[in-house]
């Protein structure tokens, strides 16, 4: 006899921070609800009472009452493994986990200790334990979870400066601009196959979720994301969720598991950077190039390229026990920063699949997308195949 059929979400960055809460999300939540086991990344920190990080850069801060809606949205799990989470030190930590908690949402990626914050989240849905593991490799001085000291999972990164076998006039030419290629600290990397190993023994499957990438680039792929997100499929995983980048990424299928390099961001506020910031400042920051963080008329609460409003939720169906298609719901973000779910076979969708499909290629990846993947409240997602 077949199950239940059932959906399994995964989002990238929310964080609210906003007169009206709840109305982040007026235009998704019909969608949400529909969701039977939700996961998103946390980015950021609510509390009343915050101490602010010395390392901390623009700080992701929030009062207590922004982060009430997110259990009536239907959020299941966070992770509160990401470059934010500790901006209000320790007890911003320790506040956003409890009120986290207090709406029965399970979090994982950090915790009071080392110990805590690489133990697995796991909740049970239609027969099946599904526990969640998440980390960061990007993150300020000290966000670090220590044997006793509270913080979140690292997952930390060597970076190689160097110039190309390929690259002639590098070998020559002093000054010449090198390639960065990244590699996971390989005690870090044993850890990550270690408690992969261990969740699958005590579930039936395993979500890894990392914190990683250059938000500075789109599409752009950096070398240990590849290697962190293969080698928990090879220990185990069944899926792994990405995040951070706040654009779209490609999807890739690994020994038949979707790894999902990057969500994008979903209901992420950042509002007052047009007035916390100078006019110099401001100048400066778009000298940077035209997908740096500065504000963006019409999008207060949003500082972002515009192809960061294109973004998704990561779907994978099941019957009963067993895994079935695994798409990407498009959704686009409005100017009141309200992600509203669209079909694939929209004219939204259709540019939304379209830029999977161009972003995929530029890394190389071999994904195809359809406009027939699962149903999700009536709209039709992204087929991964």
């Amino acid at each position: 006899m077949a199950g239940k059929n059932w959906i399994l979400g995964g989002i990238g960055d929310v964080f609210l921070n906003r007169a009206d809460p709840p109305a982040a999300f007026d235009k998704s939540r019909a969608t949400l609800k529909a969701i039977d086991l939700l996961f998103a990344n946390c980015e950021g920190a609510f509390t009343d009472r915050p101490h602010y990080a010395p390392s901390a850069g623009w700080r992701v801060v929030s009062g207590l009452r922004n982060a009430a809606p997110l259990g009536a949205a239907n959020f299941h799990v966070m992770s509160l493994a990401n470059n934010h989470t500790l901006d209000a030190g320790h007890v911003g930590l320790a506040d956003t986990t409890a009120e986290l908690r207090r709406q029965g949402i399970a979090t994982c990626g950090a915790g009071l200790d080392l110990a805590e914050a690489r133990t697995p989240a796991v909740i049970e849905r239609h027969g099946l334990r599904i526990a969640f593991l998440a980390y960061s490799s990007v993150y300020q001085a000290g966000y670090e979870a220590r044997a006793k000291v509270p913080g979140l999972a690292a997952m930390r990164i060597h970076s190689h400066y160097y110039i190309a076998d390929w690259d002639a006039y590098g070998k020559v030419e002093p000054g010449a601009p090198p390639q960065v290629r990244t590699v996971p600290f390989p005690e870090d990397l044993a850890v990550l196959t270690q408690s992969v190993a261990q969740a699958k023994a005590q579930a039936d499957l395993v979500v890894a979720s990392f914190h990683w990438g250059t938000a500075s680039r789109p599409a752009v792929l950096m070398d240990y994301e590849y290697t962190l997100g293969r080698a928990a499929v090879d220990a185990g995983a069944d899926l792994v969720y990405g995040h951070h980048h706040h654009y779209l990424r490609g999807i890739e299928l690994y020994r038949g598991k979707p790894i999902f390099y990057g969500l994008g961001h979903f209901a992420f506020d950042l509002p007052g950077m047009d007035t916390a910031l100078t006019q110099r400042e401001i100048d400066k920051l778009k000298a940077m190039g035209e997908h740096a963080i500065y504000p963006r008329d019409g999008y207060p609460l949003m500082p972002f390229h515009p192809d960061a409003r294109m973004t998704g939720i990561a779907v994978q169906a099941f019957d009963g026990k067993a895994p079935g298609a695994i798409g990407l719901l498009p959704c686009l973000i409005n100017g009141e920063n309200q992600p509203e779910p669209v079909s694939a076979d929209s004219k939204t969708g259709a540019r939304i699949l379209d830029y999977m499909r161009q972003i995929s290629a530029e890394v190389g990846l071999a994904t195809r997308y359809d406009a027939d993947g699962p149903v999700v409240a009536g709209l039709r997602s992204i087929a991964v195949r």
